[in-house]
C-alpha cells in the first residue's frame, strides 16, 4: 500500500484501515450494481456519470440501512440474497371486461411468508398498494 500522506498525518494502521474500508465499499458497490443489473455502464456525459454514481450510492445506502435494521432483529442473511428471494412475490393487476382495476399479490410461498414475518415486513403485503388498484 502506498499513500501520499506524510507519516505524521496517518499511521500505517490508519492507512491499512482506510484501504480495508475502501475495499468494503467497492465490494458493496460491485455487488449492488450487479444486483441492480446496471453493469457494464459506459457513460460519456458528465450528468449521466453523476446520476449513475447517485444510483449506486442510494443502493449502497439502502443495503447498509436494511442490514443494520435486520441485524438488530437478529437476522444476518445478506441483503441482496434476501431481495432476490423476495422477487418471487408478484403484484397482479386485472381489469376484467372494463371493470375497475383489481390488484392482488400472487400466492406468497410459505418460506417467503416466514421471511417477511421475521423481518416485520408482513404488513406491507396485507393488501396491494393503492396505486395498483
Amino acid at each position: 500500500m502506498e499513500t501520499n500522506l506524510p507519516s505524521a498525518k496517518a499511521s500505517p494502521q490508519e492507512v491499512l484501515t482506510h484501504y480495508k474500508r475502501l475495499a468494503e465499499v467497492e465490494a458493496a458497490f460491485s455487488e449492488l450494481k450487479s444486483y441492480l443489473e446496471v453493469r457494464p455502464v459506459y457513460h460519456w456525459r458528465p450528468d449521466r456519470v453523476r446520476n449513475h454514481v447517485r444510483i449506486c450510492f442510494l443502493a449502497f445506502w439502502m443495503n447498509a440501512r436494511l442490514r443494520t435494521e435486520w441485524v438488530a432483529k437478529g437476522f444476518t442473511e445478506e441483503v441482496p440474497k434476501v431481495l432476490r428471494r423476495l422477487q418471487a412475490i408478484r403484484l397482479i393487476r386485472l381489469a376484467p371486461n372494463g371493470r375497475p382495476l383489481i390488484g392482488f399479490f400472487s400466492k406468497i410461498p410459505a418460506d417467503i411468508n416466514a421471511l417477511l414475518q421475521k423481518l416485520d415486513l408482513l404488513p406491507l403485503f396485507a393488501r396491494p398498494p393503492k396505486w395498483a388498484m
